[in-house]
């Protein structure tokens, strides 16, 4: 707070522009603000009886009195030149309603940039928007992150729409609201950092807060992919009947890729419950859960009963059998044009699919996407973020396929993640599961599929956890054969990469090292399992020591 408040003193001076700062705060948290901004001179500091940051930015707006209103949020780092930009934006012509900014922390990816990727290949974010976006656009909406808005266009419309929660969703209304009465929004290339911009949410709600309430009054989906909806919008007339925006908003809902939701469960009813809750919480809409239950009891066939009324789910008995047979089992059940396995004892987060299939979309050469991987523990206890396999900048990242093809087979680690991490195109994946399961990959069945989907295109990084993978006694990861039986996968997947895009001879000969010293580290544990898969282990281990 203290950082973005003197920020903003700084740049209104610098400009020689009078200013009044207006700090509003939920009445629990006026102790600190105060503490904060102690040192400030000329500041009110307004508190309020509420977290919702529409009826905090209405009551910082009654409290002032210029002709234009500038919203700043917590974090942003507003400076002088692109306060100039935007001022002098607004003041070109009477029309223009409102102005905006980009950021390297947005809910919607219209204002983002990515300026820690940008900074660290040593560009400044400034220099890549003015090659990127060197004039201001028409925007669709503007984020409130730091929105300068005319004052009269602000009161005429009424303001932020108290309906909406806490943040998410009132500043897509605010928006709409000015375009509808014929003001125009301009998004300038000016970029502001918000400093808190790498700390994210595990259970990132705004979405599903503001989605029935923007769905209500407009029509629009949010749970739908941005890239979808924003194209459709921008393309018609606002000022035309209301009808009109409630219609193309429901043609972007019929144009949503289907995603077929797999869930594999066993005997676990109770975990069983959360997954499939966590399935239909999402807040992408187009979505078709298909249950596979190979358990040999009835517990779970008896609680989903209650669920198959929603027409998303279809129910499968099935006999059980082993784990590497389930994607050629029900792969022919699924009519999505992406694949999401979820096993039944992991959970999605809400705005998982909402994000990965916008990937998809804005990426037609990426083939995977996946997130870092939150943890939770037997209990559902959040226990943290896995590490980074490697250095991720912004939101997400881009990633060349043969890149980390390779680091995954030297590495010999699977941070691409579990199938309940990972969301994939249904048209890639026939020839694939035949092929893996031709091979007699189990223990490593996923990332021998991630490996053929990364030889025919690029992967998407999400640095969010978004989805959270389950830590318990009972897993079958846990296993002594399982990890005998990994090392040897490995081993045939390098063999089977050598000579690719991913494998040099040099790159095989540092998988080998690594097969070797995981071998050194296995053999005592290999005197626990069978005597044939030990005997496997031990040719392993020789063909590495040649």
């Amino acid at each position: 707070m203290r950082a973005s408040a003197e920020a903003v003193i700084s740049a209104y001076m610098d400009c020689g522009e009078d200013a009044e700062l207006i700090v509003v705060t939920p009445t629990a948290y006026l102790s600190k603000a105060e503490e904060a901004l102690r040192h400030i001179d000329d500041i009110q500091i307004c508190p309020v009886e509420t977290n919702s940051l529409a009826q905090l930015n209405n009551y910082g707006r009654a409290f002032a009195s210029g002709s234009r209103v500038l919203f700043v949020r917590e974090g942003i780092l507003l400076h002088a030149e692109g306060l100039r930009m935007l001022l002098d934006m607004i003041d070109r012509s009477a029309d223009i309603g409102a102005v905006g900014s980009f950021s390297n922390r947005t809910v919607f990816e219209w204002q983002y940039i990515n300026a820690e990727r940008l900074e660290a290949d040593g560009i400044t974010p400034s220099t890549e928007l003015a090659q990127s976006a060197p004039e201001p656009t028409d925007s669709l909406f503007l984020e409130n992150f730091a929105l300068l808005v005319r004052t009269e266009a602000f009161d005429r419309v009424g303001g932020f729409c108290a309906d909406f929660p806490e943040s998410g969703g009132e500043d897509i209304d605010l928006s709409f609201r000015l375009k509808c009465m014929g003001y125009r929004l301009m998004r300038v290339p000016v970029y502001l950092r918000h400093i808190a911009a790498d700390l994210y949410r595990i259970y990132d709600m705004r979405r599903a807060y503001a989605r029935p309430i923007l769905l209500n009054k407009w029509g629009l989906d949010i749970g739908l992919p941005e890239s979808l909806w924003h194209k459709a919008l921008m393309a018609i007339d606002w000022q035309q009947n209301p009808a009109l925006i409630h219609a193309t908003c429901r043609s972007v809902l019929l144009r949503a890729p289907l995603v077929s939701i797999f869930i594999m469960t066993y005997n676990r009813p109770e975990y069983f419950r959360e997954a499939l809750e966590s399935a239909l919480a999402q807040t992408y809409p187009n979505i078709e859960i298909i249950v596979g239950d190979f358990g040999t009891d009835d517990r779970t066939q008896q609680l989903v009963q209650e669920y198959l009324a929603d027409h998303r789910i279809r129910y499968v008995r099935a006999p059980v059998s082993p784990r590497k047979e389930h994607h050629k089992m029900f792969h022919p059940l699924a009519q999505g044009d992406f694949i999401q396995w979820l096993m039944d004892d992991d959970i999605l987060l809400p705005d998982r699919l909402t994000l990965m299939v916008d990937a998809f979309l804005r990426y037609p050469n990426v083939t995977l996407v996946t997130s870092q991987r939150g943890v939770i523990d037997a209990e559902g206890k959040f226990m943290g973020q896995w590490n980074a396999p490697m250095p991720l900048y912004g939101a997400y990242e881009v990633f060349h396929g043969a890149d980390i093809g390779k680091k995954l087979l030297i590495e010999h680690s699977n941070f691409i993640g579990e199938p309940s991490i990972v969301l994939y195109k249904n048209e890639d994946h026939v020839p694939i599961v035949e092929t893996v399961v031709a091979c007699g990959y189990d223990a490593l069945a996923d990332v021998a599929m991630w490996l053929h989907f990364l030889l025919q295109g690029d992967c998407v990084i999400f640095a969010r956890a978004l989805g959270l993978l389950r830590r318990h006694t009972h897993q079958e990861g846990q296993k002594p054969e399982n990890y005998i039986s990994g090392v040897i996968e490995w081993k045939s997947l390098m063999d089977e990469y050598r000579g690719s895009v991913f494998l040099t001879e040099e790159g095989y000969h540092m998988c080998e090292q690594g097969i070797k010293e995981m071998c050194s580290r296995l053999e005592p544990v290999s005197q626990m399992v069978d005597p044939s898969l030990r005997q496997a282990f031990l040719n392993c281990y020789r063909s590495v020591l040649k």
